[in-house]
């Protein structure tokens, strides 16, 4: 769990490639939807492992959704989120609630999720309807990236971790709340193939900062959060990356990763 938990934060530290906005080209507004084809730029992929034929994509880049997730749905899974995360929260910017091993952000440490609610007497945290809008979007969020880079069917496993993540404007207390600095998934995760985000309130709207940053020579691309929308890239180095630091109220996300490594996979999680 030490392990586990030491990589849920995620932010792998790198040198910040932040540019000021000019220097930004927006993929997705967080007022306009991207259409029902979303919007996807591809780049080149920075490693090939032909391990995993039938899984690999032939080109790598990022894939930008808003017609798989309502917005009703949205607040569902932040009403989830809560659901949890009121046991804890970190003290410092950002809480994470860990949907495989339960680990969940408490102070300057980490908690097990199910023991503090077997503790205030509940035996499930979440409902059967919660858990099955869960595998729903899971679900809609794999045949998406099958059918986007050409996957043979079934070749896709989810893996870990499966987290909720709410960022505020607090302070960091630890290292595991500096989430604005440049990484790749793979330096974290090495069997991640797949990154999907499902965003679950607005950009502008609902809180300031927190765009997400594809980091690149020259100029940045820029995804604003949108409650519902879907952002999937390619794990590799070709994608570093970085969430702007919130500065004005609170995004919720969950983070839903994608393995084509058979070992690595994990069950839908129950909590």
């Amino acid at each position: 769990i030490t392990f586990l938990i030491a990589g849920v934060a995620i932010y792998y530290r790198l040198k910040p490639m932040w540019r000021p906005d000019e220097n930004q080209d927006v993929l997705a507004m967080w007022n306009r939807t991207v259409g029902t084809s979303g919007v996807i730029q591809e780049v080149k992929c920075s490693a090939s492992k032909a391990e995993f034929t039938g899984c690999e994509p032939a080109r790598c880049g990022r894939y930008v959704l808003d017609r798989l997730v309502s917005s009703e749905e949205a607040e569902t899974l932040i009403s989830m989120a809560e659901k949890g995360m009121k046991f804890g929260g970190s003290s410092g910017g950002a809480t994470i609630l860990d949907l495989n091993s339960g680990a969940l952000s408490v102070g300057n440490k980490f908690a097990d999720i199910r023991m503090l609610a077997r503790n205030a007497g509940i035996e499930q945290l979440f409902t059967y309807e919660e858990v099955k809008l869960f595998r729903s979007i899971k679900s809609r969020i794999q045949v998406e990236i099958e059918k986007k880079w050409k996957l043979t069917a079934g070749k896709l496993k989810l893996t870990k971790p499966v987290f909720f993540s709410r960022l505020t404007d607090k302070r960091p207390s630890t290292p595991n709340d500096e989430y604005w600095h440049t990484h790749t998934d793979t330096e974290q995760y090495e069997r991640f193939h797949y990154t999907a985000l499902v965003y679950l309130n607005t950009y502008s709207a609902d809180f300031e900062g927190g765009r997400f940053i594809f980091d690149s020579p020259g100029t940045n691309h820029t995804v604003h959060p949108r409650a519902g929308r879907v952002s999937v890239f390619t794990s590799g180095r070709e994608n570093p990356h970085h969430v702007e630091r919130v500065t004005r109220g609170t995004r919720y996300a969950i983070t839903v990763p994608f393995t084509c490594d058979a070992d690595y996979a994990i069950p839908e999680p129950v909590i």
